[in-house]
């Protein structure tokens, strides 16, 4: 396969909004579909070609990218009416970006390269915040020429890439760092009301663990930006997270692990979901701790 050119972006959310925005300023055309009108019309003033079908995304496009929610969408993308893989791939790319069961990764690839298609397994670390920043992290995970001629289109999206091996790789380490990060968030929660209940300012409990092992990302960078600041509007929104959680579980209890954390945590966020946050970012488990908060034992 020559240069890419043309790509065709199928899922236009704040990720995908974001990433294609990123591919035009570098020069590249892009032909996307997404079921919301309003995101094709967004597409269209950024400077890219709105079309009707996933299938019409794919006409003409040296690679195809796929950012959609879950493998619902991901099945209807590729098969549905007017899907993808209804045409011949003649060995062009299909690269899927977004978040899902590592196992259905691999019934994708499959499935893709029966129709023609190289299959590239490339989830995104980072939120949409900092894809609109170029500051995303790409795992990427394929046969060695597909990398290759995915890399100058990931190098206009994102500020790295992590060779992460075949297709499947990929989608299993995204899905661990999903599912640490998540935990993490609902440790930090935990923490700061602990640390309130007991009286203590949240400054000289963040100063403590940010200095020592307990601290992580969401302690030293994203609770002091976001919930702890009264933002909580979605870098990640809670509806994702829980989604990314339960894959995680599922994927442990299939290769026979225990789930000493994933069970709990995946509560805490369903009912975090259930009391108005599902669309809230993930940080906004410290508010539904709050609003849950039993009295105190004597």
């Amino acid at each position: 396969m020559g240069d890419v050119q043309t790509i065709g972006f199928i899922g236009l959310g704040a990720m995908g909004q974001a990433m294609t925005g990123n591919l035009l300023a570098g020069g590249f055309r892009v032909q996307g579909y997404d079921v919301s009108p309003q995101a094709l019309r967004n597409l269209e003033v950024s400077g890219g070609v709105a079309v009707d079908s996933p299938g019409a995304a794919g006409e003409g496009a040296q690679v195809v990218i796929v950012m959609v929610p879950d493998v619902p969408e991901v099945e209807a993308a590729f098969n549905g009416e007017g899907g993808l893989l209804k045409s011949p791939g003649d060995g062009r790319i299909v690269m899927v970006m977004c978040t899902i069961d590592p196992n259905a990764v691999l019934r994708f690839a499959d499935t893709a390269e029966a129709a023609g298609w190289h299959y590239v397994d490339c989830p995104v670390g980072k939120p949409a915040d900092a894809a609109r920043r170029k500051e995303s992290v790409f795992m990427l995970s394929g046969r060695p020429e597909d990398k290759k001629t995915v890399e100058p289109v990931l190098v206009a999206m994102g500020e790295g890439i992590i060779d992460c091996g075949p297709v499947g790789h990929a989608a299993v380490i995204k899905v661990v760092n999903n599912y640490m990060s998540g935990i993490g968030a609902l440790v930090v929660a935990e923490g700061l009301r602990m640390a309130e209940a007991g009286g203590g300012p949240t400054d000289k409990f963040l100063e403590v663990i940010n200095d020592t092992f307990a601290g992580n990302g969401h302690s030293r960078m994203w609770f002091p930006s976001k919930a702890l600041v009264g933002d909580i509007e979605p870098g990640f929104a809670i509806r994702h997270n829980l989604k990314d959680l339960d894959i995680a579980r599922g994927y442990m209890i299939r290769a026979g692990l225990p789930d000493f954390i994933a069970s709990g945590a995946v509560d805490a966020y369903r009912q975090a979901a259930e009391n108005g946050y599902a669309d809230k970012d993930f940080s906004a488990i410290y508010n539904h701790i709050g609003d849950v908060r039993n009295k105190p034992v004597d």
